[in-house]
């Protein structure tokens, strides 16, 4: 399993699975797999609307299926907020590294710069190459982009730990997010996973209205920065009680504690 973390731009961490290789080539073949599919439909629909006399609709599919064909991963990326069919199928989609949502540029940039990843003479080794190269497996048009492909397959294991070191110095906006407990921070930094995997931002606002009302705080951030912060603000915390504990430690006498020698 290849893991990165993403530092979004309120310095909150995000730990996040990559799309493993194997799953990219996979998705990779079920989106051919689709494109045969729509050929067939089509040749099937052309035909029809011949036998009725409507040569006019024959070309007009014909034109459709072109562009879908061309376009095919940034027009289903775009609409299907980082996936094509193929890569739903295989729980995989793009993300930004981040953190923030995807916009059109970054489908753009992706789709063009498959010319070089998949050029036809030497389909697909720059890709290839290029992936297994690269720290976070990005192709050329990854890197580009400002993008990678992660895994959105559930994991709620607790080794997938929410905590990150906050900066020297900084300030919690929210103090109390000290009353949170792990549990609670846990949650926080799962719905932002989900967001980031799959951009359903009602369970951000949802997971927001509910903090707000268990620490009785108002702000006027959005949700998802509020979360965010939220989640730095307990770490911070976190952070300064071990921090706490640990100068304690080393401040008392465990001599008492050490073994007797005979």
């Amino acid at each position: 399993m290849n893991e990165i973390n993403i530092v979004t731009a309120q310095n909150v961490t995000l730990r996040i699975e990559l799309a493993s290789i194997g799953d990219r080539f996979i998705a990779a073949f079920l989106d051919f797999l689709v494109k045969i599919g729509l050929l067939v439909g089509v040749s099937v629909l052309v035909s029809f609307v011949k036998d009725v006399g409507l040569d006019w609709a024959g070309i007009l599919l014909w034109i459709l299926l072109a562009i879908t064909m061309v376009f095919y991963s940034m027009i289903f990326e775009y609409f299907m907020k980082g996936q094509t069919p193929g890569k739903r199928m295989m729980k995989i989609r793009v993300a930004r590294l981040d953190g923030e949502p995807v916009t059109f540029g970054n489908f753009l940039l992706r789709w063009f710069f498959r010319i070089i990843d998949y050029f036809p003479i030497t389909w697909p080794v720059v890709g290839i190459i290029s992936i297994a190269a690269t720290e976070k497996n990005q192709r050329v048009g990854d890197l580009v982009a400002g993008t990678i492909m992660v895994s959105t397959k559930e994991r709620s294991k607790l080794t997938d730990t929410f905590y990150a070191a906050t900066e020297p110095g900084y300030v919690p906006q929210f103090p109390m997010a000290d009353q949170l407990n792990a549990r609670q921070a846990e949650i926080i930094n799962h719905v932002l996973q989900i967001y980031l995997n799959t951009d359903k931002y009602d369970l951000v606002t949802l997971l927001a209205g509910q903090i707000r009302d268990f620490l009785q705080v108002s702000s006027n951030f959005d949700d998802l920065t509020f979360l965010r912060t939220i989640l730095k603000d307990y770490n911070q915390s976190v952070s300064s009680e071990v921090n706490s504990q640990a100068s304690q430690y080393n401040a008392d006498d465990h001599s008492q504690w050490m073994p007797k020698m005979n």
